[in-house]
């Protein structure tokens, strides 16, 4: 009886995979964000209510776009230290 020995998973190129994937779904979704309270901006006139709401939306998407980009960035390292 011949025993099938599966190779471990590299742990580190899954985490990376789903931290790359993870930020091929979020970046569309920022971007929708971005424009949708860019164009609620533009129009807001003179309604300071509205315009202060778009440049929070602006802000929360810009703060989410980063912290996207730095999870995508450092996750190899942080991944590659837990391991070894």
């Amino acid at each position: 009886m011949s025993h099938l020995i599966l190779p471990l998973a590299d742990v580190n190129s899954a985490f990376l995979g789903l931290a790359g994937m993870l930020a091929g779904y979020l970046a569309p979704v920022l971007a929708f964000v971005l424009v949708i309270a860019g164009y609620q901006y533009m129009f807001a006139l003179d309604d300071h209510t509205k315009a202060m709401q778009s440049k929070r939306a602006i802000g929360v998407a810009l703060v989410g776009s980063i912290i996207v980009g730095l999870a995508v960035a450092l996750a190899p390292t942080v991944v590659s230290k837990i391991i070894h």
